[in-house]
């Protein structure tokens, strides 16, 4: 039998979910529309300026994140604490919708010039990203912000790993051309602002969902 805290929990992902859905399919059309008369244009970026085009470098970062976020959901499920995998997939959906703002705010050229249009979310994930999205990085403050709950469970001691998997995931981003290097600036800095109101957000869920059931 579902606990009614759950069946509360479901409601509200997928509430937050299908907001999120029905956003992104706007914001992607608008984005692609307004950014493929200057997908051409070629812009000044620090990381990509110094490091060649590596082939298939795009895939190797793809794959990088993905794994990454496989090993986040194990090491919670490894130690029981699935709080945290909850926490994150609520924090996601929030992520998503600060990015949107960010998409449709400044239109950049795509940084890859060979991107791929993805109409609603599912097509997005696919793509791992759709054409002129922009300004910041979703594979990059998802990163961050598992970085962020990953050292709140173990503390600091590991802080030099931390620091290693948050660098490769920089380069890797930009050099793949994937994202801009501000586009992954941004996205530390908003990644960062999540994790250090980690707590409000905690409060915040409880009170929509009526019972204190986050308190990492």
């Amino acid at each position: 039998m579902i606990k009614n805290i759950y069946f509360k929990l479901v409601c509200l992902f997928i509430l937050l979910f299908v907001i999120s859905y029905f956003v992104e399919r706007v914001v992607n059309k608008y984005s692609y529309e307004k950014g493929r008369p200057i997908n051409k244009v070629k812009i000044p970026d620090i990381i990509q300026g110094s490091i060649p085009l590596v082939r298939n470098l795009d895939v190797v970062s793809d794959l990088f994140t993905s794994l990454f976020s496989f090993i986040f959901i194990v090491i919670f499920l490894i130690n029981g604490k699935y709080r945290y995998i909850i926490l994150y997939t609520f924090v996601f959906v929030l992520m998503r919708l600060v990015t949107y703002i960010y998409f449709v705010s400044t239109i950049l050229p795509d940084s890859s010039k060979k991107c791929k249009y993805g109409s609603d979310f599912f097509k997005t994930a696919m793509n791992m990203g759709s054409c002129n999205n922009l300004g910041i990085s979703g594979h990059f403050i998802n990163i961050v912000f598992q970085l962020g709950l990953i050292c709140r469970y173990y503390g600091p001691k590991y802080w030099l790993l931390y620091f290693i998997v948050y660098i490769l995931a920089f380069m890797l981003i930009c050099a793949s051309r994937n994202h801009y290097t501000i586009d992954c600036l941004t996205s530390t800095f908003v990644g960062l602002f999540f994790i250090y109101e980690i707590n409000n957000i905690q409060k915040g869920l409880n009170y929509l969902i009526g019972e204190k059931y986050f308190n990492l």
